[in-house]
This record gives structure tokens, C-alpha cells and sequence, in this order.
């Protein structure tokens, strides 16, 4: 600083005078006056400088309060400078050029006397200047740059940190958090300002002088034993700093931050060492600008090994100070629980460290422990914010609503975790759900659901609901309603998937004795069973499978409607004949006892088995139906076999001796047995399916009759089979008896059905045998319904099924009297001597002596002709037929039950039986006293 020669000691003597009498009011002297005397004094006698610039504030603060004052004034601004003007900007001159000329000493001076007038003038006139205490930093910048006495001190204050920046940073940065502590938040105008213009050195220096005073205060001694009640002064100001500068310099604030973390590990200071983490977190709970930084580029750059350093820094300190260890696990959890952006990342980061997927890149045991501990204290207190706004509905939790968005990644992370990382994210799931409503939590069990494919992954559908429903309780029926709603709208991708999870869980809960106080899907389900219709008709046999099983687990409900019933028993009789055609016995064999299990909850009504039964009939006349069952598929002949065959030379036609000219093709050489000349007619008859199968699938089909058509007050339990059990029937299915009894409706019905289908026309369809010489009428009626039977071989099966209602047998009497006639014309005309070598029409003829006398229709010992059959001839088989013939025609079928029980057999009716066993002696001896005994007679 520059002293005063000796040739001014007057002069400055005489400015001394003026000054004190100037600022004492003694005398009146003008402002510019006394402001010429005040800065002469400034420039010749250091000493004075601080009463100088003490009466430079009250110059600077008079000139504010004329602007203030007149600034709503339009003429005030047309006079132009006024006299207060002229005044500082010589003080600014002045200034400037000392700041110039010796910064080292005047910029510190100068900085330090600048803003703090600048603080105080902002504080004093914050509620006059016209702006309200909302008004944004753009606003209040704005007014005070327009008035000409703050705009010259922030010129004079940036020139200071100008200077200094280079040589001196941390002194005018202190400068500056001082007045930002002792004047914000009306000072923010100034530090935005002055860091716009220096945002490197502004931000760098600030975190770094933050970080001093945070050491200072919050860490008075080096084993950082602090107590809880100590302040940093300096925090809110360097938080204010930074957030003034964030809009436009965002990317310096992160380097610097970064920076200052990475410097700090490679410091060889322990203070600093332990001291640099809790500022940063510090300066995050009141930032949240800084906590977005600290969330995203603290937690990219912290791995495994720089984890392990930064333990390894503070488990000297953690052992000597526990609790204010713990403390600062809680900051880090509230931390936690504050952050709205990359939460995602910060879960999948905090779980790497408890729970790490991969052992080969992992941090050391200490740390995964305090990774554990920070998201058990975090879960903990997620609970307790989910209930408390259960209370408030206003209180939020920006951790839980910004991983709302998220929920689906969380969700498949769930289902790939296990251990301790899946209990975490099951319960973070849990409060997402909890925090979000309803509607969220229902859609993230339904994703379980849908996409579970192990029971351990489904057991988190179950542990999630059981901890969503303390505070939801209807969040099952609404989850029951969205998962029916995509099975309606064919919305699921992989609905194999959630029908197994839905039949896994409902077989679960019915298998479980204890009483749970959870709600079950068993019980929600129930009234929504018929959302599973739709997939009874697709066609994957697998996906139906499982719908189906799922349908008899919730159990079909007794009051169904009729176009309900109708709709379920056409596509499950439709799954039962595509489950025929699995070659897979074990396969084929699930499918069959679901579906028949189905049938049986089903068929409790009669209308419902008439239904059942009706269509089970008549798809069996359907051609592709049929095969399944041994039924003949005839080939159609192609078209050059077809050439081939009708060509004919007409030279060798008319060499042909006869009494008449025969025209080919003709109905002189075509009949019905063939063409002359080419044989008899042939069939082609396409590949059928092996014997095995062929066997299986009538068991199955006589079980599904059995199932639908007789009267059960009790469902039997059909579970699914062994490998060894697979077909097996049991014993009341395969040999039924007359206890399970049909109803006589659906007896008629059958009947009735049966008759429709197989015979050509309802001309002779009457009950009534004729007499036999008319059998020659109905030859070709009679031969077509025979080659129906013929190539239909299950119907023989089916009339056996329902042979002991004679109210059946009644019905299909044109069925039986056709057949009889045909077998009759077949044996009487065979030319073999044995009836044993045409072993189908003696078979058929066995079946149907069979069929009346189980209907009773047929007295003993009539009904027992057919034990004959195999040691007689063609010609005494026709006889024997004949026989049972006249005695229909005499005692036609009848449904009256009195009549049936008492039919009985006279000896005009065996005078042919007996002939026959006495020219058979030899071969029929033995049964002669079943015929004549006169014990035959009571069967």
C-alpha cells in the first residue's frame, strides 16, 4: 500500500477534518464533497480505509434507497445521472484501479467489504424493492442489475474474484459462503451471478471449502468422535451455490463432485479419508440435484474393489464410533428412500452388494454385511411409510413411486432370485404394490401368475399376497377377474403357463387341512369357472388338458344354464374324441379320466345326460369320428384304376356267343354284388388303427357312455392313473350291473337315437315283427342297415351297454329285426355246411340273441340258442333264428315292464330246438337238460 509523502501531510490532514466533520455532521457538506475527501483519504492514508468504506456503505446504501424509491417514477429516469451517481462511479474508478494496480493486498479488502454490503442491501431492501417472496432468482437478478449502485458493486466484487481467482481462490470462495450463511437467501442473486462468471473455480472451490468447514465443525477432533448436535454453518450455503449454478453448469457440478470422491481415496489424510463420504451424503439430503448426481455417477464408479477401500478407510473409525456409524447407515437409507430417478439401478446396485449373482467379481464379506444391513433398515422403513399412508394418504415415498414404471423388471427379477436377494425384492415388491393402490398390486400378482413356471417362483404369488392383503383385502378377486379377463380376450401369451399356476394353486389350497386367514383362489375362482370355456376348444390338447382339470377342481356349479350346458358338453365330448387320436397311452389316458371326471360333475341333470348322450351318438357317424372306434374307411378308387377297369373291347363282347344282344354297362350285366364279367365288387378299404389302440379307445368311449347315462346321487373321486393303470376300467364300468340304473327317458331317448341313425327310412321303423315271408320285401333295407352295423363295429358295443333296458330295446326293435332278417336270408342261403366258417354272421347272430335276452325281451330258454350256434349248421342256424323270429312276432317288444317279467316260453316254441339237438346228439347232448330241464324254465 502507498503512504503519504511529507509535502501532503497538510493536505491529508485537512481531508482528515473534512471527512469527520463531513460524516459527524458537524458541518453540511455535500455528498461529492465528501466523497472526493473519503477516497483522497483511501489513496493517501491506508489506515483510514476502514471508516472509509464504512461511509462508502451508507453512500452506496443512501444511492439504493433514492433508486428504490423512485423507480416506479418515469421522470426520475429522463433527469439522467443524479449527483449520488457521478459520486460512485468514482468510487468504482478508485476501486478498480487499486484492485489493478495491487490486487494481492486490495482484492481481499475490496471482495470482503463488497459483498458484504451487497448482502446487506439486499437483505435490507428484499421487501421494498416491489418483488414478492416468490418471485424466482431470474426476477430478483433482474431488479438489482437495473439499479445502477448494486451493479456497480457486483462489477467491483467480480473484479476482486477475477484477481484473485488465480492466486488466492479459497479466500474470496470463503468470503462468499460467509455471506451467503449470514444473508440467504436474498444474497442467492449475487452468488448466481458471480459463479455464472467463474463456474469451474466457483464450484471446485465451494465443495472444497465446504468440505474444510464441514471437518471444522462437524469433526472438531481427528477420531471424528462427534456429537449430534453439531452444525456446519456453511452446508445450506454451498448447497444454495451449487443449485444456482446447476441449471448451466450441471456437468461441472458432476466432475467436481466426482473429483473431489476420487481425490479423496487417494488421499493420504485419514480426516479426509473418513470425512469426504458423509459431505457428500450431507450434502445430498439437502440437495436433491445432488442426490440425483450422487444416484447416478457415484454409484457407476463405485465396484467392488473401490467398495472394499472405502471399508477398509472406515472400519477404523466405524469400531471406535458405533453409533455415529449406525447414523450414518440411516442418512444412507433416508438417502435411499428420497430418490425419484435411476431408482432402479440403485435397488440393483444395493442388491449386488448384500446378494451378488456373480461370486467371481464381488466385494468382501464385511461389505455385502453392510449391504444387508442398508436394505433391511431400508425395508424397514418402506414399511412403515407404506402404513403410515395408509393414515395420510398425502405422505409419499418417491423411492416407491418412481419404481412404479419399473414393477415389471422388478417382477422378473423376483422370479429369477432365490435366497436372501428374492426375500428383498419380494418385500420391496410387496410395498411398491401397497404405496401404488390396488390396481398395481393386482397387476403384479397376475404377472406372477402368468409367468411362474417353477413352484418355487408360483410360492411368490402366494407370499406376496400374503403380505399385500393385511392392508388389500380384495386384492384377490380382482386379481380373478383380470386373469379371466385376458383368458376372454385371448390376451396371454402362454396360457399353459397360467392355467398350470392357477390348477397348482387351487390343488394346493384344497389339499390344505389348516385354516388359513388368507383369502383363496379356490373360493374366487368358483365364480368365474366359465371364463375357462373358451379354451376347451383350442388346439393345443395339452393347454384344454389343463383347463379342463382346472374345471373339476372348482367343480361345475348344479345351477348351470342350458346353453351353458350345451356349450361345455359339446367341447368336452369334442376333447374327448381328440384325446383318442394321442397315441400316448399315458397322454391320451389324462385326458380321458379329466374328461370324464368333468362329465360326471356335469351329468347330474337329465337333460344335461340327453345332451351328452345324443352327441357321443351321433359324432359316431361321423366318417373321421368312426375310425377311432375300428369303423372301415373306404378308399375312393383313382381315376386310371377306374379307366382301367371299365374298358372294355368291343371285339371281344361280340364274340360272345348268347340269345341276346348284351349292352356293356347295362342293367343286363351290372348288379348289385358286381359287374359280369369282372367279378365281384370290390372295396378298398383304407389303413385303420392298430388293434391296441383301436380296444383302448372303445374302453374309453363305453366309459364315457357309462358316465353319462347312469344315475349317481355320489361323484366318484377319479384321480389320474399310473403308467400300469393307464386304461384300465374298473370294475363297475366294465361289467355293469342292473343297480346302476338309467333313467327311462334317456332309455327311450337311446333307443330312439339309435334307430335314427342307423336305419335308411321310417317306413318299417314300428316295434312289430311281421310274418317271416316278408322279409323278401325289405331285403335291401335290411342288408343296408347289417352293412351299417358291419362297418361300424362299435355299435355293437353300445347296443350291449343298453341290452338290459328292454325300454332300449323296444326302441331299437327295427335294428333288431333287420338284422335277424338279414342273418336269416345270409344262413339260409350259405353255401357252407358249417355256420363256423362265416364266423362274422354268427357272431352277429350271437350278439343279437344276446341283446334280447338281456332285455328279457327273449324268455329262456330261447335266449340261450346261441351256445348252438358254434357246433350247428348254416341251414339249422337259419332255423334257430327262425325260432326266435315267430317268437317276437308273437310276443313283440313292449315297454311295459309287467309284461316283460312275465314272458315265458311254451313247447310249441322249442319243437325246432329239439329236433335240431336230437339230429345233433352227439354234439348238443350236453346241453339238452339246459333246454328242457324242468329247472330251465325259472332263470
Amino acid at each position: 500500500m502507498a503512504a503519504a509523502g511529507p509535502s501532503s501531510s497538510k493536505d491529508i490532514l485537512s481531508e482528515v477534518r473534512t471527512f469527520i466533520a463531513g460524516t459527524s455532521k458537524e458541518k453540511s457538506i455535500s455528498h461529492e464533497s465528501l466523497a472526493r475527501s473519503a477516497l483522497h483519504l483511501l489513496q493517501t492514508l491506508p489506515v483510514a480505509r476502514h471508516a472509509v468504506l464504512e461511509h462508502l456503505c451508507s453512500l452506496f446504501d443512501e444511492a439504493v434507497k433514492l433508486h428504490i424509491l423512485h423507480s416506479n417514477d418515469p421522470t426520475y429516469e429522463e433527469q439522467g445521472e443524479s449527483s449520488l451517481d457521478v459520486v460512485i462511479q468514482d468510487v468504482c474508478g478508485v476501486l478498480f484501479n487499486f484492485i489493478k494496480t495491487n490486487p494481492l493486498a486490495w482484492a481481499p479488502i475490496i471482495s470482503n467489504w463488497s459483498l458484504e454490503l451487497l448482502g446487506h442491501i439486499s437483505c435490507k431492501y428484499a421487501h421494498q424493492c416491489g418483488l414478492s417472496s416468490t418471485s424466482s432468482l431470474n426476477e430478483l437478478l433482474q431488479m438489482w442489475v437495473t439499479c445502477r449502485p448494486t451493479k456497480a458493486l457486483m462489477e467491483v466484487a467480480t473484479e476482486c474474484f477475477a484477481a484473485m481467482v488465480g492466486s488466492a481462490p479459497d479466500v474470496c470462495v470463503d468470503a462468499l459462503l460467509e455471506a451467503s450463511v449470514k444473508y440467504s437467501p436474498h444474497f442467492d442473486w449475487v452468488v448466481a451471478h458471480i459463479g455464472s462468471c467463474f463456474p469451474n473455480t466457483i464450484i471446485t472451490r465451494v465443495l472444497m471449502c465446504g468440505l474444510k468447514d464441514f471437518c471444522h465443525h462437524g469433526n472438531k477432533r481427528p477420531d471424528m468422535e462427534n456429537r449430534g448436535d453439531e452444525k456446519v454453518p456453511k452446508m445450506d450455503s454451498v448447497v444454495d451455490i451449487l443449485g444456482h449454478l446447476a441449471s448451466k453448469h450441471r456437468q461441472d457440478i458432476r466432475g467436481a463432485l466426482m473429483k473431489l470422491f476420487e481425490e479423496s481415496m487417494k488421499s493420504d489424510s485419514e480426516v479426509v479419508k473418513v470425512t469426504t463420504v458423509p459431505f457428500l451424503l450431507e450434502l445430498a439430503s439437502r440437495s436433491d440435484m445432488l442426490l440425483q448426481v450422487l444416484s447416478t455417477d457415484l454409484i457407476k464408479s463405485l465396484n467392488p474393489q473401490l467398495l472394499d477401500k472405502l471399508h477398509a478407510n472406515f472400519e477404523p473409525w466405524r469400531r471406535r464410533n458405533a453409533q455415529e456409524y449406525m447414523s450414518l447407515i440411516t442418512l444412507v437409507v433416508q438417502l435411499i428412500m428420497k430418490i425419484d430417478f435411476t431408482t432402479l439401478e440403485v435397488l440393483e446396485f444395493l442388491l449386488g452388494i448384500a446378494s451378488p449373482v456373480n461370486t467371481n467379481n464381488c466385494p468382501c464379506p464385511e461389505v455385502q454385511e453392510v449391504g444387508a444391513i442398508i436394505i433391511n433398515r431400508l425395508i424397514f422403513e418402506l414399511q412403515r411409510s407404506v402404513f403410515h399412508k395408509h393414515r395420510d394418504s398425502s405422505f409419499d415415498v418417491p423411492f416407491l413411486s418412481s419404481l412404479v414404471d419399473q414393477s415389471t423388471s422388478i417382477l422378473r427379477q423376483l422370479l429369477d432370485s432365490k435366497g436372501p436377494r428374492g426375500d428383498w425384492l419380494l418385500r420391496i415388491t410387496a410395498y411398491i404394490g401397497l404405496s401404488s393402490g390396488e390396481d398395481l398390486t393386482s397387476d403384479m400378482m397376475v404377472f406372477i401368475l402368468c409367468n411362474a413356471t417353477s413352484h418355487v417362483q408360483l410360492c411368490r404369488f402366494v407370499q406376496l399376497q400374503s403380505i399385500v392383503e393385511v392392508k388389500l383385502g380384495d386384492v384377490l378377486p380382482v386379481v380373478v377377474q383380470k386373469v379371466t379377463d385376458k383368458l376372454r380376450s385371448y390376451k396371454i401369451s402362454q396360457p399353459n403357463i397360467i392355467l398350470a399356476n392357477i390348477l397348482a394353486i387351487m390343488e394346493w389350497e384344497k389339499s390344505t387341512k389348516s385354516n388359513s386367514e388368507r383369502s383363496t383362489l379356490l373360493f374366487c375362482m368358483k365364480k368365474q369357472w366359465e371364463a375357462f370355456l373358451p379354451l376347451l376348444t383350442n388346439d393345443d390338447l395339452h393347454l384344454v388338458l389343463k383347463a379342463v382339470k382346472v374345471i373339476n377342481t372348482l367343480e361345475i356349479p348344479t345351477n348351470i344354464s342350458s346353453a351353458t350346458a350345451l356349450r361345455l358338453c359339446s367341447t368336452l365330448l369334442n376333447f374327448f374324441f381328440r384325446s383318442l387320436e394321442v397315441e400316448d397311452t399315458r397322454a391320451s389316458s389324462s385326458m380321458f379320466h379329466a374328461c370324464r371326471l368333468c362329465l360326471k360333475y356335469l351329468c347330474k341333470e337329465t337333460f344335461i345326460q340327453c345332451i351328452a348322450l345324443r352327441f357321443l351318438i351321433e359324432s359316431l357317424f361321423i366318417k373321421d369320428i368312426a375310425i377311432l372306434f375300428g369303423a372301415k374307411q373306404i378308399l375312393p378308387v383313382s381315376k386310371d384304376e377306374k379307366e382301367k377297369k371299365n374298358f372294355q373291347s368291343l371285339y371281344e363282347s361280340n364274340k360272345k356267343q348268347g340269345l341276346t344282344t348284351t349292352l356293356h354297362r347295362s342293367q343286363s350285366t351290372v348288379f348289385h354284388a358286381g359287374v359280369i364279367g369282372q367279378g365281384l365288387r370290390s372295396s378298398v378299404f383304407g389303413p385303420i388303427l392298430p388293434k391296441v389302440h383301436m380296444d383302448r379307445n372303445k374302453q374309453c368311449l363305453m366309459s364315457i357312455l357309462r358316465c353319462c347315462s347312469h344315475q349317481t346321487k355320489k361323484i366318484e373321486e377319479v384321480t389320474t392313473p399310473t403308467a400300469e393303470s393307464a386304461m384300465e376300467v374298473d370294475e363297475s364300468v366294465a361289467m355293469p350291473s342292473h343297480g346302476q340304473s338309467v333313467s327311462g327317458d334317456l332309455c327311450r331317448m337311446i333307443g330312439s337315437l339309435m334307430t335314427e341313425q342307423i336305419t335308411p327310412d321310417v317306413l318299417y321303423n314300428n316295434r312289430f315283427w311281421p310274418e317271416e315271408e316278408s322279409i323278401q320285401m325289405t331285403v335291401e333295407r335290411d342288408l343296408q342297415i347289417y352293412k351299417n352295423m358291419d362297418e361300424n363295429p362299435v355299435l355293437w358295443q353300445i347296443l350291449d351297454l343298453y341290452a338290459a333296458s328292454p325300454l332300449t330295446m323296444c326302441r331299437c326293435s327295427p335294428i333288431l329285426k333287420s338284422l335277424t332278417a338279414s342273418l336269416m336270408i345270409h344262413f339260409e342261403s350259405s353255401r357252407e355246411k358249417s355256420a363256423r366258417n362265416t364266423p362274422k354272421q354268427l357272431d352277429a347272430a350271437a350278439h343279437l340273441v344276446t341283446y334280447l335276452g338281456k332285455s328279457r325281451l327273449l324268455p329262456a330258454p330261447l335266449r340261450y340258442i346261441s351256445e348252438l350256434f358254434h357246433t350247428s349248421t348254416s341251414y339249422e342256424v337259419y332255423l334257430l333264428l327262425l325260432s326266435v323270429w315267430r317268437y317276437m312276432k308273437e310276443f313283440p317288444p313292449t315297454e311295459d315292464p309287467d309284461e316283460v317279467n312275465t314272458r315265458a316260453c311254451e313247447l310249441r316254441h322249442l319243437e325246432t330246438i329239439r329236433a335240431i339237438m336230437h339230429n345233433n346228439i352227439d354234439k348238443m347232448g350236453a346241453f339238452y337238460g339246459r333246454f328242457f330241464s324242468p329247472f330251465s324254465s325259472s332263470d
